[in-house]
């Protein structure tokens, strides 16, 4: 951290914090680390997963933050956060990092609440696609969003006027469906097309919890017509907007994926 003022811990604690009250979920008590070499900080947390194959050095250098789940289930999580990404907001005066750190904080909260429902192993187990795919592409959807929301909260005065919501019809929303659009197109992989897909979903539904009257369902629904499947996997997020609501409709989001997505 020898390039950051050392008062961004203090700066991060209080953002979650506001996380934790703002959303009335569980305080993170975790560690937060700041680093500029990733990959060499991952391995140093979970040393075991690279040795095993399981983590992509590569990746998780490239990553602005990284949620690390603990070796033991007693044990708490750490958020790495890429210092160089830090430091580029920093120099484009933006605080695009703060979307970043919520993101990361919803994922352990996400975790954590599933490992209660269904008791597995280990942590390491709900990252397996093949067992929780259901629960992955969700907790990217709701992190997301409530990442989303806390970057406008902190960027933007009065977030929730509507005098941004031009700004976005014009700008934000043309650009993240193009972007969404281009990386689909880049792969066959089901699994990164759908990452891109529900992180697209979880910005349109904090524009949708801002400014109700203008992302609607109307709106929405001539958004997605091409794709209606989205249209419909959007309104399940919606309305079943916690973990405890949505997991007893894992089925009903296989369904409405499978009909853009077949799974083995």
């Amino acid at each position: 951290m020898s390039n950051i003022n050392n008062d961004l811990l203090t700066i991060i604690q209080s953002i979650l914090q506001d996380y934790a009250s703002s959303c009335n979920v569980e305080p993170f008590d975790g560690k937060v680390i700041i680093t500029n070499e990733m990959s060499k900080t991952y391995q140093e947390t979970r040393g075991d997963l690279v040795e095993s194959g399981k983590s992509n050095m590569y990746d998780i250098q490239q990553y602005h933050g990284l949620t690390v789940q603990p070796s033991d289930i007693d044990g708490k999580f750490t958020i790495l956060l890429n210092e160089d990404y830090i430091l580029e907001s920093k120099t484009k005066h933006n605080v695009n990092w703060i979307g970043t750190l919520v993101h990361e904080a919803v994922h352990v909260n996400d975790f954590k609440n599933y490992y209660k429902i269904v008791s597995p192993n280990s942590y390491d187990e709900l990252y397996d696609y093949n067992l929780h795919r259901m629960f992955l592409y969700w907790t990217e959807f709701h992190a997301r969003a409530i990442g989303h929301y806390f970057l406008r909260k902190y960027t933007l005065v009065d977030f929730r006027d509507s005098k941004y919501v031009n700004y976005i019809l014009e700008t934000e929303l043309p650009y993240q469906m193009n972007y969404m659009v281009n990386e689909v197109s880049k792969t066959d992989n089901g699994d990164r097309q759908m990452y891109v897909i529900v992180h697209f979903l979880g910005r349109l539904a904090t524009w949708r919890y801002l400014y109700p009257q203008i992302f609607d369902n109307a709106f929405i629904n001539e958004l997605t017509n091409s794709n209606p499947w989205m249209g419909e996997l959007f309104y399940l997020f919606i309305k079943h907007p916690t973990l405890e609501k949505i997991y007893t409709h894992f089925d009903d989001m296989k369904t409405i994926i499978g009909k853009y997505v077949s799974f083995s």
